[in-house]
Parts: structure tokens; sequence; C-alpha cells
């Protein structure tokens, strides 16, 4: 009963995930990441020592700015990821992973802002490993920035 539990969890995120990736304008649908994919395997310790109770954050900024300025300070601090046409993201609101192209970076940062119902989300680089997550946690606005081997995937 379970799996058929999940099965049907599984099909309502990705008819959700479809929607919203419908919404965006700068960032185009590729396809969806299997949920055993090698490279969510790969990603998620990085994420989860980036939700640990004492985690640092790469960069953080305090609450109470105008939206404008959050979204231009974190296009600044991601600037690395500014020449990468391909990203894997976590889609708004869901739990799928999907590989879409950047058509506008600024732009793209700024949908993934405006989309999220918390102004939180993920993006990874798969050609280096980057994975970076942002959200808000005890009145400031942290950027997470990592990097996982990739290595290992490219050998398979």
């Amino acid at each position: 009963m379970t799996n058929r539990n999940e099965m049907i969890q599984r099909k309502i995120a990705m008819i959700n995930a479809r929607k919203i990736m419908g919404e965006f304008e700068y960032l185009q649908l590729i396809n969806f990441e299997e949920q055993e994919s090698h490279w969510i395997h790969l990603f998620q310790p990085k994420l989860e020592e980036f939700l640990k109770i004492n985690s640092k954050p790469t960069y953080e900024k305090v609450e109470g700015d105008i939206e404008k300025n959050y979204i231009l300070w974190i296009e600044d601090r991601l600037n690395f990821l500014k020449n990468v046409k391909e990203w894997l993201i976590g889609v708004p609101n869901c739990s799928v992973w999907a590989n879409v192209k950047v058509l506008d970076y600024a732009k793209a940062i700024e949908e993934l802002w405006l989309f999220s119902e918390d102004n939180s989300f993920l993006i990874a680089d798969k050609s280096s490993g980057v994975v970076v997550q942002t959200f808000s946690e005890e009145k400031c606005y942290e950027i997470h920035i990592g990097k996982c081997d990739v290595k290992s995937i490219e050998s398979n």
C-alpha cells in the first residue's frame, strides 16, 4: 500500500512541477531528474549539511531590505553561475528536480525567488559539482554554497 501511495504522491508532485515549470520564462525545462538519480544522491548530503542547526552560510543578509535588493544581492553572490547555461534546480514548492536551460541569468534568479513561496531555492551545476541553497532563517537571508565531487558520477 505504501508503494502505491508513494507513486500517487510522485505523480501529483510531477503534475505540480510541470505546471510550475510552465510559468518560467527564463528557465526552459529540459527534463525532470529521476527520483533515484545519481546526481540527486550526490547533492543530497551537502543540502542536508546546509540545513543543520549550526551550519554557517557562505553569505547572509539581515532581513528588512526591499525585495529587489535581495534579488540583486543573490545575483551578485552567485555570479559564478552566470555563464553556466544548464542548471539542475529544485522546482519551487515541489519535491521534484528539473534540468533546465538558462535563457537569462538575472531573470532566472529573479523568477526562482518570486516563484518560491518562501523565497527559498536550490541550484546545482552538474559540470562543476557546485550546489547552492538559499533560504531565510532567524531574520537573515542565507546563501549556502558547497561543492561535490562529480568524478564519481562521470566515471559511471
